[in-house]
């Protein structure tokens, strides 16, 4: 078998195996892996009681391996993610080439340098399981002999093959592979993670409508890991004020009626002490697991500023989301250009929207980063709406003054194209160009990766949910499932005259044109927005 045991994989890979201790699957020098190699932070491993649940802390546990007995906390760095994959996980079911036979050296190329990967077969009998081991090593083997020696060093410890079937492990690990069945990570924040969705863009089968898997897709998940963990120390490092709007609260509007959740708070009493302002949301799934349980579609979810002489009315939205299909996610981003609508402090009442049921925990973060100016008038521009040859119909200019002591202006700009109607799939999978002129000058947002295979899986490493159980990788028109859409940010100061008046413009145009379809639709919120 190859690679069948420490000493033969250190001799595949080049590598001195340090002493003769007994040391299991690294049998190196204790320093041949540092964190700060890779420029990585640590976290001191934390003991907790055995629990499969999705984010329970994982437990301690250990698994035999071609190369002895493995100890998750002996081995625990503080800075690695884990992926525990079965040779037919619950996700590939049904499908005729099993997922080891295919990808691997895909997988092992998108694989970043502090993730380890363990092959977990499914079959009980020894001998089946040897031979599928067999098998996945001497592709390993084929895959790291074509590295250079720097490159095959970054493996030496990082590859291990369990030898028990995935039922027979002890504890968390052997439940959640024995039911449901996924395959099984562990992120830096030692959280127990599930696998999604195996399915290739690239492998779609007409005859079971859907997309074949492919082991590469895995290696999605630590790249999530790592962008997780950097957010997670970005925010600790700036801190913030924490004004929480939901705290895991049940939202849904089942009957599509438009019923909103509503938060009223207080915001802080030195609102002008602040110059950032980041809006956090997690949904979560309503029961356990996510697939079957995690709502199925890409929806928007929005948030909105509700009026604050008038509190019923709320029309103002400051933040908008898409949501996954089957998994929860995350995100945390700035919509800075709106702290002007809250200056005034004191108590303000915000709506949240989604059709879906999700536990929501939303969270405004407001920031003192003293960074230059900060924003203190926003002044709204344009709207969307149906995108069709009338769409930049009776949209007249918007003149604005700007203060004499004006240090920045800025467009605050929220774009999401919505419909899948001819001609060219508009507006979901189109490329429309978005025009802002500010006094004659013009200023265009575009988007490239709508309609690319990869646009939005490409956006996995800033913070686009992987693995969902859809066509999740597919560019968009300003947005992705399982991501917020952005708020952009236009630098146009050159473009006015403090103590004048600035006039503001817009078209939104397919192919350089006004689009010629119907049944397509462009959400845009636009702004002007003044620092000092």
């Amino acid at each position: 078998m190859a690679a069948g045991n420490c000493a033969e994989l250190a001799d595949c890979l080049d590598v001195d195996s340090g002493d003769d201790d007994d040391t299991g699957d690294d049998d190196v020098p204790p320093d041949a892996f540092k964190c700060s190699d890779l420029g990585l932070s640590e976290r001191e491993f934390v003991d907790a009681e055995d629990d499969a649940a999705l984010y329970a802390t994982a437990a301690d546990f250990t698994v035999p391996t071609t190369n002895g007995d493995w100890n998750f906390k002996e081995h625990w760095t503080g800075c690695e993610t884990y992926l525990f994959i079965q040779d037919r996980p619950r996700q590939t079911s049904g499908w005729p080439i099993p997922l080891w036979d295919r990808d691997v050296d895909t997988f092992l190329d998108r694989l970043p340098d502090n993730a380890h990967v363990f092959f977990v077969t499914i079959w009980p009998e020894e001998a089946d399981r040897e031979e599928a081991l067999a098998a996945m090593m001497e592709t390993v083997d084929a895959y790291l002999e074509k590295l250079t020696q720097d490159e095959r060093d970054r493996w030496w410890h990082r590859i291990h093959y369990v030898t028990d079937a995935a039922s027979a492990l002890d504890g968390w690990l052997g439940e959640i592979m024995t039911n449901p069945s996924w395959g099984v990570g562990i992120d830096r924040f030692q959280r127990v993670r599930y696998i999604g969705s195996y399915a290739d863009y690239s492998r779609y089968d007409s005859n079971k409508g859907w997309f074949a898997p492919n082991l590469a897709m895995a290696a999605n998940e630590p790249v999530y890991y790592n962008f997780e963990s950097d957010r997670d120390e970005r925010m600790t490092a700036e801190g913030a004020e924490v004004v929480t709007l939901f705290d895991g609260d049940e939202l849904s509007d089942p009957g599509w009626a438009g019923a909103r959740g509503y938060a009223e708070v207080a915001l802080p009493d030195d609102m002008d002490s602040f110059d950032a302002l980041e809006l956090d949301l997690y949904l979560g799934c309503v029961g356990t697991g996510e697939y079957g349980t995690c709502p199925a579609w890409d929806y928007i979810v929005e948030l909105y500023l509700c009026d604050k002489d008038d509190p019923d009315t709320c029309d103002m939205e400051i933040g908008r989301w898409i949501t996954t299909y089957h998994r929860e996610g995350r995100w945390a981003h700035d919509i800075s250009a709106m702290l002007p609508l809250l200056a005034d402090g004191g108590t303000r009442r915000f709506a949240f929207y989604t059709q879906q049921p999700y536990e929501v925990r939303l969270d405004l973060r407001f920031y003192e980063r003293a960074k230059g100016p900060r924003p203190v008038e926003t002044t709204y521009l344009f709207s969307g709406g149906a995108f069709d040859a009338n769409y930049n119909t009776d949209r007249d200019p918007v003149v604005v003054s700007i203060p004499e002591d004006a240090a920045k202006v800025e467009l605050a700009v929220v774009i999401s194209g919505h419909g899948q109607v001819s001609p060219g799939n508009c507006a979901e999978f189109c490329k429309t160009t978005h025009h802002f002129y500010v006094n004659g000058e013009e200023n265009v947002v575009e988007f490239p990766e709508a309609g690319t295979n990869t646009g939005c899986m490409d956006q996995v490493a800033d913070g686009a949910v992987p693995n969902q159980y859809g066509t999740w990788w597919y560019g968009r028109s300003g947005w992705c499932p399982g991501k917020e859409v952005p708020m952009r940010m236009i630098d146009v100061t050159a473009q006015v005259t403090p103590g004048g008046d600035a006039t503001f413009e817009y078209e939104g145009l397919y192919g350089g044109d006004a689009y010629t379809g119907s049944g397509a639709d462009i959400r845009l919120d636009s702004w002007v927005v003044v620092s000092k």
